[in-house]
């Protein structure tokens, strides 16, 4: 929090950005009024039906924050599920083993532009799924989650959204803010 504060000390994030959405956000960088967004790959195809190239999107590792931390990263996958009351498991494991080859994974996120969930798949010739794709099969040896908010215990993740948001509308409630989550994470964990 004491690094994200020193971002909005520097005035580096847009006025009103707390009411926009990821899409609405896009516009500002489309237009030039915003230079960075922490965001993932599925950002990249909206980015350049704005008129972003190659030559004006870029892709890095979030910065280590504490040295001898092992980096880690936070990266979203698609999964499919079978229902415990399924009507046809036998046909349904089937269909999952199938999804998760290599080769399927290859082709079905070829044509999504996303990244495969199978190690041993191929990436799409684009510079950032390939720089996204080595990132977390060697760069991330700290490990991978996918959402704060699908990772952690409901309560807690609405409570941690909650007091992130009201950080970075009031930055000077710091101290209160993590008291709370400190209240917070003593009473769910």
């Amino acid at each position: 929090m004491a690094n994200w504060k020193q971002l909005i000390d520097a005035d580096f994030f847009l006025e009103n950005h707390a009411a926009l959405s990821w899409q609405e956000a896009l516009a500002p960088m489309g237009n030039g009024e915003a230079a960075m967004y922490v965001m993932g790959n599925f950002a990249v195809a909206p980015l350049r039906e704005l008129g972003l190239d190659d030559s004006k999107l870029g892709f890095f590792q979030f910065p280590e924050i504490t040295p001898g931390v092992p980096m880690a990263e936070e990266a979203p996958t698609d999964t499919i599920h079978l229902s415990a009351g399924a009507k046809n498991p036998v046909d349904a494991k089937r269909f999952l083993a199938y999804a998760a080859r290599a080769d399927v994974q290859t082709a079905w996120n070829e044509a999504l532009g996303q990244l495969p969930t199978n190690a041993g798949s191929s990436v799409v010739d684009d510079k950032f799924l390939n720089a996204a794709f080595s990132m977390l099969n060697n760069d991330a040896p700290g490990g991978v989650a996918q959402f704060y908010d699908r990772d952690t215990k409901a309560e807690m993740a609405s409570i941690g959204m909650e007091n992130f948001q009201e950080f970075m509308v009031k930055p000077e409630r710091l101290e209160k803010i993590l008291e709370r989550l400190e209240k917070a994470r003593a009473k769910l964990y």
